[in-house]
């Protein structure tokens, strides 16, 4: 945590390892899991995240970021780390290069990948639905064909990703598609693949479909909503944001306050300011919601600068400079959840919760 600026977000990496350890209990010990730490480790550190996922039990890393790729290496973590497609093909040699299983994901990604004068591990990612990266079936006999001939590409893995999981049919359709691909690929010489189409919420709710290895993710930082989080109780990795009151000033009434508006004041008024804004990937305008101090709740009023948020503490008795406030987590006999919070803001939790760990200084709790 930064000691000079009293704002930070609390990672909780234990719960990454317990989120891990609900996974393996639910796939046996067969199937391998390829933890997902995309995105810089959802905003935690994807050097930091990817050792926790192993320690955790998972065999695997997936990444969609090169650097990423790099982070994990720099931290010494030597175990399979899975590039999601996320390069061009002019630069496939640097990739290779990085350590990772490369992905090939359409016809110009698999000529880089075989031209690469050296050993290239690669997964087949196949267009099976969802319509955004995947090798289309039209191509699928040319990708197969070059990789059972190559002699640097070795294809080990063939995997999709899945649309519309609330939709089972849809899901079933989808899954008929790829398992032609799987098939395709026996035929064509490549039998044994690591087949993968299971991420979080696959993992979740079709047992049937974790094959040889899952891809989870947002489930092991606590990120799933709705009907999916009362599946498996995954503990949150971002597990609070914190900040410090910075500055109290008292309005008498009738006082005109420039940042509330033009209106003179109704009440005597007690306003605290903290160090938090939007610059840390919070919103601008209202809905602003609440944060706990003192034990109390105090809306955040008016409108979020950049690096300030200012709350109403009037009422709330000893509220001063240095008070601890609570804008995601525990305080008192209260908390503000994930969930509470992602509402007032209108946003997703998978989208605003890394966003702040991305952003926030970060204090690692295990």
């Amino acid at each position: 945590m930064s000691r000079l600026r009293p704002a930070w977000v609390e990672i909780d990496f234990g719960a990454l390892k317990h989120n891990v350890g609900l996974v393996r209990r639910r796939v046996g010990p067969k199937v391998r899991i390829f933890a997902v730490v995309k995105s810089h480790g959802f905003g935690c550190g994807a050097g930091p995240a990817g050792r926790a996922a192993i320690d955790g039990g998972a065999d695997a890393l997936a990444v969609g970021d090169p650097d990423d790729v790099r982070e994990i290496r720099r931290a010494g973590i030597d175990v399979p780390v899975l590039l999601y497609a996320s390069t061009t093909p002019d630069v496939a040699g640097e990739v290779v290069a990085l350590g990772a299983i490369v992905t090939i994901h359409d016809l110009e990604s698999l000529h880089a990948f075989a031209a690469v004068d050296r050993p290239v591990e690669a997964f087949v990612k196949v267009e099976a639905g969802l319509g955004r990266l995947g090798v289309p079936r039209k191509d699928w006999g040319e990708v197969f064909e070059t990789a059972s001939r190559s002699d640097t590409l070795r294809l080990t893995g063939i995997y999709t990703h899945l649309n519309a999981p609330d939709d089972a049919d849809e899901i079933a359709q989808q899954i008929a598609r790829y398992d032609d691909a799987c098939r395709q690929a026996e035929d064509m010489g490549l039998p044994g693949l690591t087949r993968m189409v299971a991420s979080s919420l696959v993992t979740l709710g079709y047992p049937g479909l974790r094959y040889d290895a899952v891809n989870p993710g947002r489930f092991l930082f606590g990120l799933v909503e709705g009907k999916w989080a009362e599946i498996d109780a995954a503990r949150p990795v971002i597990a609070a944001v914190r900040s410090r009151v910075i500055q109290v000033k008292e309005f008498a009434a009738g006082a005109t306050v420039g940042f509330l508006g033009s209106k003179p004041l109704e009440r005597a008024t007690r306003l605290a300011v903290l160090p938090l804004g939007f610059g840390d990937g919070l919103n601008h305008l209202p809905p602003l919601g609440e944060l706990l101090v003192e034990g109390r709740r105090a809306p955040i009023i008016a409108r979020r600068g950049i690096e300030h948020a200012v709350i109403d503490a009037t009422g709330i008795p000893g509220v001063r400079v240095g008070s601890d406030a609570v804008l995601l987590g525990r305080q008192g006999g209260d908390e503000i959840t994930a969930a509470e919070l992602a509402g007032w803001l209108n946003l997703p939790v998978l989208e605003l919760l890394p966003r702040l760990a991305r952003t926030l200084p970060r204090q690692y709790l295990d």
